[in-house]
């Protein structure tokens, strides 16, 4: 596969493909060397003129079984691009206390201190 030079996506992965904690080293260098190549094909800005972009593109298809490290790895970078990201919070809510209006019972009061 051909290379049109370095590819960075700065507004996804500000630190890089590799500090990303996303990808593998290779997968990383693959982005770095071959990403503008991948997405001018899957664009349609570039035109295959070689076999391993032709397998490319029918792999990002759905023509062929993915295979290809390049396949595997722009995927993957659509994957993580496209999605939603979901993100979790813990919620600390305080225990509600419930007044209980009992006789004066020093029962109540020892259970109280148990809290």
């Amino acid at each position: 596969m051909r290379s049109e030079g370095k590819f960075y996506d700065d507004k996804n992965f500000p630190r890089g493909f590799n500090r990303s904690g996303v990808f593998t080293i290779s997968e990383a260098a693959l982005l770095l060397d071959y990403g503008r190549t991948m997405k001018g094909l899957t664009e349609g800005t570039l035109e295959a003129i070689s076999e391993p972009e032709r397998q490319f593109l029918a792999e990002i298809q759905g023509q062929l079984e993915v295979q290809s490290d390049f396949a595997k790895c722009w995927l993957k970078y659509t994957s993580k691009t496209t999605q939603k990201v979901r993100s979790y919070t813990l919620c600390v809510s305080q225990r509600k206390q419930y007044n209980q209006h009992d006789d004066d019972n020093e029962s109540d009061i020892e259970n109280d201190l148990d809290y």
